[in-house]
């Protein structure tokens, strides 16, 4: 694939507006950086001084400068930024790099500066990085436009980030322990350039083998998505996002909304992308060092090799907790190792050579280790002692795993001691840590990227069933929470079975429908502003005549409300709520759980993000309860999964072809032996421009939510 940020990286030439002979000042490291760190293209300095820099001449202005150049960096003020922007457009330059701060992170007034900058940049065909970054920086090219103190070495690691104080950190880090990188993107605002432009740039980077990424804000998480995807098809992503837990609770008006959140619809985001999602900075460069020099294991066998029971019992607990176990290791293996380790030895696993191992007992082990075929991975983990110097033993470990088609990791605790067995691993590319639970983290992250790949959900299929005509005129002109018959009938259109119901304002329509449906019928209170209708003994169920309806209507509907009759469904099936939000992030989403009025108190839900394809919908059923009781348990027989799949595919198509459509409940959709009914059906709508087109046949449906069968109330 053709890379977005080409030119930024191999320009032809690098103006530097706003540059500085004050070693104080940003400009001079920025420039600093460029004439030192490699560039071997033209440096043009441009300040109204003129003069000399760093044995370069200096240029008054943009327009003075020569040919070739491709690329500004532009630090000055934030109030002189546009100016200087518009002039390097009317130079020819294509390409820049904002560096000031003062812009949309201030507020409104900056927004606006930002604005003005996005219009000069389409007026002269110019795209920026920035404001507000510390600039990007290649390593191979190689090209160094940032203002940082150090420069990484070369590695494999590409690194993206909204925050310029991250990747310098990050950049200094790995300056100490001698772990290298490929691309280095800060983005800062990301006012033009944003993170799906720069994960484009580093999949089409042939120096980049997995990207790591610090996000902050996405205007368009689904563009962020498509991105992602496109890189995970080939590369690992490893993702840790900011501002997943929203600081204030916002109204909403059904189950699914009240379940949803930024931290769910950013995982949901993550499945669809095939990105490892993460905690910390420290989980990011961890996962990412492991995934940058190691290949993924064939299975979830470990071993650990240490001279400490404790650390090595602390890191047999996390290989459980991210999914993989501790191999079994055959008589054959454990004789082997008793051959080359020191006497006394505990050869089962952990593999414990006590106190006094020296570095080639570590290599012969490591050895026998990787070459058991019950063995697909090893930590190695060494707390330092007076007898084997730490060097020596990261040296040892380092060769015997360099070649080696299994990954291994290596845990050396200690302090600014061991920086050197840190850098002497990350030479032979074995990633270290610090303790044993971030490196039973690393092998999970290779763990993981290994399913990911195998797992990836392909693209959903359009329904081609789905009546979109009578969905569009359902909902035409409506605001707020639809009544419950329009959305019985929004559900009958998209195709889900919904038992025969409709409206009545009196006693006597209530029994006329209830008669013409056929008992048993539920009645259920309609009035505005009620959600649980449970909670306000607006639910009745199980009316087998006339007399019973309008007992029912009387107890539970006031003057002026309606009542919502509908037919009861067979007896005997599981509740299951399915539904769908919109989040302002990524977009619809799509949930499951159990159903009924405990969904809030048991939060035993999965979601996706819509439109899904039929395997994400199998594998929501399976991380909830849901699965094992649509199984069959303690005696109930199984019931039809196949048929909630279908009903989440539904409602995701719904939510993706109909933007207006806020939020879905189906709580609860009764799951029988065979079918399932949504008996109650809340769909909120708010105005949206115009519904998207997603493509897809429309087929007829019935029109009358009467003519799909009958059901039950749960």
């Amino acid at each position: 694939m053709n890379d977005p940020l080409h030119t930024f990286f191999h320009p032809r030439g690098v103006a530097v507006l706003g540059a500085s002979a004050n070693p104080t000042k940003l400009s001079y490291g920025v420039l600093h950086n460029l004439v030192t760190h490699g560039y071997l293209g033209p440096v043009y300095p441009v300040n109204p001084k003129g003069g000399e820099m760093m044995g370069l001449r200096v240029y008054p202005s943009v327009a003075d400068v020569p040919d070739p150049v491709d690329l500004a960096v532009i630090v000055l003020p934030a109030a002189q930024v546009a100016d200087a922007l518009a002039a390097c457009g009317r130079r020819g330059i294509r390409h820049a790099v904002l560096i000031a701060s003062g812009f949309g992170e201030l507020g409104a007034e900056g927004k606006e500066e930002e604005t003005r900058l996005r219009q000069v940049a389409r007026q002269y065909g110019i795209r920026f990085i920035g404001p507000n970054c510390v600039g990007v920086l290649d390593t191979y090219a190689p090209i160094d436009t940032t203002f940082s103190r150090t420069m990484p070495g070369q590695g494999s690691i590409g690194l993206v980030s909204h925050s310029g104080a991250v990747c310098g950190g990050t950049m200094d880090w790995a300056h100490v322990v001698g772990v290298g990188f490929s691309r280095i993107i800060s983005l800062g605002n990301q006012a033009d350039i944003d993170i799906a432009d720069a994960l484009d740039s580093l999949a089409a980077d042939p120096h980049t083998r997995v990207v790591a990424a610090y996000i902050e804000g996405l205007p368009d998480g689904r563009r962020f998505v498509e991105a992602a995807r496109r890189l995970t098809a080939q590369k690992p992503l490893v993702v840790l996002k900011a501002g997943r837990t929203p600081s204030g609770t916002r109204a909403v008006s059904s189950h699914t909304g009240a379940l949803a959140g930024a931290d769910r619809a950013f995982l949901a985001a993550c499945r669809r992308a095939g990105a490892i999602p993460v905690e910390t900075l420290e989980e990011m460069v961890d996962a990412a060092i492991a995934l940058a020099y190691r290949h993924p294991p064939a299975g979830p066998r470990m071993v650990i090799l240490t001279n400490a029971g404790g650390p090595a019992a602390l890191g047999a607990d996390h290989v459980d907790r991210h999914g993989m176990r501790l191999a079994d290791l055959s008589p054959e293996t454990q004789a082997r190792l008793r051959a080359v380790c020191p006497p006394g030895t505990m050869t089962g696993n952990p593999v414990d050579m006590l106190g006094g191992p020296q570095a080639d007992h570590y290599a012969a082990a490591l050895k026998v280790l990787l070459e058991a075929p019950e063995v697909d991975g090893v930590m190695a983990v060494f707390v330092p002692q007076a007898i084997t110097p730490v060097y020596d033993v990261a040296v040892a470990v380092g060769r015997a795993a360099e070649t080696a088609p299994k990954p291994v990791v290596c845990c050396i605790a200690g302090g600014g001691g061991i920086r050197a067995a840190a850098r002497a691993l990350h030479a032979h590319s074995v990633p270290h840590y610090l303790t044993p639970e971030r490196a039973a983290f690393g092998l999970g992250a290779l763990w993981k990227s290994a399913r990911i790949r195998e797992t990836l959900p392909p693209e959903p299929e359009p329904l081609p069933d789905m009546d979109r005509e009578r969905v569009r005129a359902l909902l035409e002109g409506k605001t707020g929470v639809l009544d419950p018959q329009t959305g019985a009938e929004v559900a009958a259109a998209c195709g889900l079975r919904v038992p025969p119901s409709g409206l009545a304002a009196s006693a006597e329509e209530a029994i006329a429908r209830a008669e013409a449906m056929g008992y048993p019928v539920v009645l259920k209170r309609v009035a505005p502003g009620l959600t649980h209708k449970s909670d306000a003994g607006g639910v009745i169920v199980g009316l087998r005549s006339a007399d019973e309806v309008r007992d029912a209507l009387d107890r539970a509907v006031r003057p002026g409300e309606r009542a919502f009759i509908q037919r009861m469904a067979p007896p005997g099936g599981v509740e299951v709520i399915v539904g769908g939000h919109r989040d302002p992030q990524f977009g619809p989403l799509v949930m499951v759980g159990l159903g009924g009025v405990y969904v809030e108190v048991l939060r035993d839900v999965a979601f996706r993000l819509a439109p899904l394809a039929r395997e994400e919908a199998r594998g929501m059923l399976e991380e909830t309860a849901v699965g094992r009781l649509l199984a069959g348990v303690r005696g109930q027989p199984p019931r039809d999964a196949e048929a909630v799949v279908d009903a989440l595919c539904r409602v995701g198509w719904l939510m993706a072809e109909f933007p207006q459509v806020a939020e879905v409940d189906l709580n609860p959709l009764i799951v029988g032996e065979r079918g399932a009914w949504a008996v109650d059906v809340r769909v909120v709508v708010r105005p949206h421009p115009s519904p998207a087109a997603f493509g897809g046949t429309p087929s007829p449906l019935p029109n009358s939510v009467q003519e799909r069968g009958g059901g039950r109330e749960g």
